[in-house]
């Protein structure tokens, strides 16, 4: 009777001890992270290059011409992690690039008039992030963004450095990342592969606290 009183003691030790350090465990796990980086070539920068050449070979330059592009998109983000496993946030990113049309024609010489058109694009989107492994140190991840992109049609600027708005067009866009990597603590350091409003490879630095 003595080794089972004795037994069960030991088992009620065991599964209280599992329980404070699980506990201790999730109270220590940061649950606030805040970052930022760079995406290499997203869907707006390629989408707009794709329809500008297009569209330069439709009207044979005439109507339209490639204008300047950007490969790297800056964006900002928060994620709150609700278990080790699971998080849920928010990023904002912002892009420009550029395309020619067509403005008249000279009166001397007949020769084509193109004026550039500025195109800024600020996106806006929800996160949800799985982690497929946790250790406090590294993390290997993927997660699906949706969210909207406003993208601004702007002329050229004045002289006092505005620019006359022509239009504005928000539409749904995504990113699908299926493969992430983090390496670091409190402060770290983070490398992505997938396709979307941040681009095929993404890097950058986070927080979490």
């Amino acid at each position: 009777m003595k080794k089972v009183f004795l037994f069960l003691v030991c088992v009620g030790m065991f599964f209280d001890i599992s329980a404070q350090e699980l506990q201790i465990a999730q109270i220590s796990m940061p649950k606030h992270e805040i970052y930022a980086g760079f995406g290499l070539l997203n869907d707006n920068q390629i989408l707009a290059m794709a329809t500008d050449i297009v569209g330069t070979i439709v009207t044979l330059g005439y109507l339209v011409r490639p204008g300047s592009y950007r490969a790297f998109t800056p964006f900002m983000g928060y994620r709150y992690w609700f278990s080790k496993h699971f998080g849920l946030g928010g990023i904002f990113a912002f892009d420009y690039n550029s395309v020619k049309v067509y403005n008249g024609t000279d009166p001397k010489d007949q020769s084509v008039q193109m004026r550039e058109i500025n195109r800024y694009y600020m996106t806006f989107a929800v996160e949800p992030t799985f982690n497929y492994v946790y250790k406090p140190a590294w993390q290997l991840y993927g997660y699906l963004g949706l969210g909207g992109t406003i993208v601004t049609f702007a002329d050229a600027t004045f002289n006092d450095g505005t620019k006359a708005v022509i239009s504005r067009l928000p539409y749904v866009n995504v990113h699908f990342t299926p493969i992430g990597m983090r390496f670091g603590k409190e402060f770290g350091g983070f490398l992505e592969f997938g396709y979307g409003y941040k681009g095929i490879l993404n890097a950058g630095f986070s927080y979490r606290f």
